[in-house]
Order: C-alpha cells, then structure tokens, then sequence
C-alpha cells in the first residue's frame, strides 16, 4: 500500500488524463459541460485485497455512490458556478492485514472567460 494515491481528471473533451494528487482543466463553450464530473481513482496498489473508504473533505459527507470501490464521481462546477474544486480522501483498509492508508486528491475546474 505504501505506493497507493488517488489520480484524478475533470471530465471535458480534452481527453485529460488521470493525475496524482491534484488535476485542473479549463471550461470554455464546446469543450465541456458545465458543470461536468470530476473523476478520482485510486492507483499504485499491488494485488491484494482492499476496502475503501471515500470522504468529502469539503462537505465532511461520504461522496454519493462512492462505496467499497477504488473510483469515485463528483460532480464539478467551474468556480464562476460553484467553487471549482472538489477534494475527495481515500481511506484503503488492506483485508489481509488490517493495515490502512488515507490518500486524496483536489480536482480544479476553471472558467477559461474570466
């Protein structure tokens, strides 16, 4: 577990791709929705056998279908609509072990017009 993080991307038709720790993309009309999802998942895990725990840092509120899973979806909002971020926590409980880890990261969503 020691190389576990979470990767995220902005949903929008750059084809972003997933980063660790932190992901930004920039709105602009026809390039995405708005407001669009912001995507987490976790990677870095060897095969085992793992539980996960996902929090809202910024609602303190387990994120809406984000159960025992190693992807969750939150919806985002540029910050001219909303806040334009969204961070999520990770708790992975190895089953084997009992060990665990918590790992997060913070997408960013920009207006790309102001």
């Amino acid at each position: 577990m020691s190389n576990a993080v979470v990767t995220c991307f902005v949903d929008t038709f750059a084809l972003d791709v997933p980063e660790a720790f932190s992901c930004t993309s920039v709105w602009r009309p026809g390039g995405a929705t708005n407001p669009t999802t912001a995507l987490f998942q976790v990677a870095g895990l060897g095969a085992g056998n793992y539980s996960y725990a996902w929090r809202d840092l910024e609602t303190n509120t387990v994120p809406a279908g984000c159960g025992n899973q190693s992807y969750c979806e939150k919806s985002i909002s540029t910050e001219t609509q909303g806040d334009g971020e969204a961070t999520l926590r990770v708790t992975i409980t190895d089953l084997d072990t009992g060990a665990t880890k918590n790992v997060q990261a913070t997408a960013f969503y920009y207006d790309g017009y102001t």
